[in-house]
């Protein structure tokens, strides 16, 4: 048995005995079991993901495309959520490369205050992918490859079906991400670039930073139906879209779009609360950076070190295509 073997049986014997294992305990989702015929101590790698959190459908997609990639390629592989916290996710990186990680995969919570761990960990011999989104200057800090979908083009997928659906005029409101985050920045983007051909499109209110999340967008929304007239409500996710068709409620008039194509959004969708979503595939573009980890743990190398997703537009007439 060789020494690298030896060490990872101690570690797996010794997370076996936690309940919080690893990375700054932090782990919400037990390491994928590896495939049939692979004890963990075998396996050829190990390997972490690092989300930014764990509290919509998009990002339990991107859990379960990461597990059943790891299952398929025989590796071990720990998920760890950092709850939206920077300094929790630099700690985790900082721990998984004193825990001896082949490949560290995460989603930034801070595009740049997340590049010197990335570096860090780079430099100490660790693969890093980026998943969903990326780090300032990534490919200078060490970052191996990034796995993501292009938030821009879906930004402008989403806002050019709103301009098509209102005529290119009316009263628009947009519910935003943090502002701090790439994703939702390069979606706001995507937006601005296709309301720019559309004077008629007017933004009555200023966008709305509701942390991806599905409660604070409702509240929002409920505060401006009160306040204005709206045409449409675009999102820059399901969970938000969703949050804003529970506060319009069904059949209300008013278009409401999110992005991610979710399963919320997609039942969203035959209910009549929201009109529509972008779909962006994060199961997708989480096995592909876990097969992206191994080909390079492997010695090989990548035809692109950028690694897109498609986005694609869903509406009543196609949603049953997706579910």
């Amino acid at each position: 048995m060789n020494k690298k073997k030896f060490l990872a049986m101690l570690l797996t014997a010794a997370m076996a005995l936690s309940v919080l294992t690893g990375c700054g305990s932090k782990e919400t989702t037990a390491p994928t079991a590896p495939t049939e015929g692979n004890d963990a101590e075998d396996a050829a790698y190990k390997i972490a993901l690092i989300q930014q959190h764990q509290t919509n459908a998009f990002q339990i997609a991107v859990t379960e495309g990461a597990q059943a990639k790891a299952a398929e390629l025989g590796v071990e592989l720990t998920i760890l959520s950092a709850d939206q916290d920077a300094a929790t996710q630099i700690s985790q990186i900082e721990q998984c490369v004193s825990e001896g990680f082949d490949a560290i995969l995460f989603e930034p919570v801070d595009p740049d205050g997340l590049r010197d761990a990335a570096k860090a960990a780079a430099d100490a011999g660790v693969v890093v992918i980026n998943v969903v989104s990326f780090c300032t200057d990534w490919e200078n800090a060490g970052i191996a490859a990034v796995s993501c979908g292009n938030n821009i083009k879906a930004g402008e997928n989403e806002m050019q079906h709103v301009a098509d659906l209102l005529g290119g005029k009316g009263n628009v409101a947009i519910l935003t991400g943090p502002s701090a985050v790439t994703d939702a920045l390069d979606r706001l983007t995507g937006y601005e670039n296709i309301l720019a051909n559309y004077p008629d499109m007017v933004q009555v209110v200023a966008p709305a930073d509701c942390q991806w999340d599905t409660a604070k967008a409702q509240a929002t929304v409920e505060s401006w139906l009160s306040a204005y007239d709206l045409d449409a409500i675009v999102c820059q996710n399901d969970g938000m879209a969703v949050g804003a068709g529970n506060a319009a409620g069904a059949d209300s008039g008013i278009v409401i779009t999110g992005l991610d194509g979710t399963p919320d959004g997609y039942e969203a969708i035959k209910d009549g609360r929201i009109t529509g979503t972008v779909a962006q595939d994060g199961g997708a573009m989480a096995a592909t950076a876990v097969e992206a980890a191994v080909t390079l743990l492997d010695g090989g190398s990548l035809e692109s070190n950028l690694l897109i997703t498609d986005s694609v537009w869903i509406d009543a007439s196609n949603v049953a295509d997706y579910e």
